[in-house]
């Protein structure tokens, strides 16, 4: 079975454990496409099957996340799962944290939390952190593409971020309080949005799990990819990049990544530049 599923990671569950059930449930092979930290809920893009090889390209889609942070307390962790290392008096008003949040519109850099899967020499950040050594982030050029506030009632106030990848939402909050200077942790954090994809068509995880026919949540993997431009190709240019080899497509309107077909049947994503195609990713159909 391959395709793309869209499940609600529930609170408390870790990204592994949510695509180690599917995998079990489904009996074929599952991935995911971008981590949630087991205090957040929302939306996870899983792929499963041979449409695994297409988790890149939803890896580089923004995700939009509506997360609660709690001014006035700092932990290891920069959310309420984590040790708390301060507590600060918050004398901040609703419309100086709606300011602050213009400095953290557009390309920053942000530097990942000390618990995080960054790696420092081999060895992933947490791991470190929970064994207390000390060490060093750098930091890194990420893009909030939108950052609205949208509930305030301090010490609590509630976001609604578009960033893309790589950006650490727990960062971004912590940041956020460091500048008003009282501090700040996640209390809440939803995924709501990967690219195209929102929460609102995604089945519970509870529901998937206890289907007699899970396979019926699994999407084609070409509908997963609608939001990419189609390339359909006759049969001697397919032979060709079927073999690897790139085409010349002429000067049609497309550039960048594309799904091709081949006699209207879907073989994968390319790379279109300049009226050239070049094949990134195939799956060849099944007979």
């Amino acid at each position: 079975m391959e395709g793309i599923l869209l499940v609600t990671k529930p609170k408390g569950w870790t990204s592994t454990r949510v695509v180690e059930e599917v995998r079990k449930k489904l009996r074929t092979k599952v991935g995911h496409t971008g981590t949630l930290d087991p205090i957040a809920t929302g939306l996870m893009v899983l792929l499963t099957g041979r449409a695994t090889r297409f988790t890149w390209i939803i890896q580089e889609l923004p995700k939009t996340y509506e997360v609660t942070g709690l001014l006035g307390v700092i932990t290891d962790t920069y959310d309420l799962d984590g040790r708390v290392v301060e507590r600060r008096e918050v004398k901040v008003s609703c419309g100086e944290v709606e300011k602050v949040l213009e400095r953290f519109r557009g390309e920053i850099e942000q530097v990942p939390p000390p618990f995080s899967a960054k790696k420092i020499k081999g060895k992933r950040a947490y791991e470190l952190a929970r064994k207390g050594l000390k060490f060093e982030l750098k930091p890194v050029k990420v893009k909030v593409h939108r950052l609205e506030l949208i509930g305030c009632d301090i010490p609590e106030f509630t976001v609604l971020a578009e960033v893309s990848r790589g950006t650490y939402v727990r960062a971004l909050i912590h940041d956020i309080g460091q500048v008003l200077s009282c501090g700040a942790a996640v209390k809440d954090l939803t995924r709501t949005k990967v690219g195209p994809f929102s929460l609102e068509e995604a089945v519970s995880l509870e529901d998937f799990l206890s289907s007699e026919r899970p396979e019926e949540f699994v999407k084609p993997v070409e509908e997963g990819l609608s939001f990419l431009p189609a390339v359909s190709l006759d049969r001697f240019q397919g032979k060709k990049v079927m073999s690897g080899n790139q085409v010349f497509i002429g000067e049609r309107d497309v550039s960048g990544y594309v799904r091709l077909y081949v006699d209207g049947v879907f073989v994968g994503v390319g790379l279109a530049r300049g009226g050239v195609l070049k094949p990134e990713r195939l799956m060849v159909p099944k007979t």
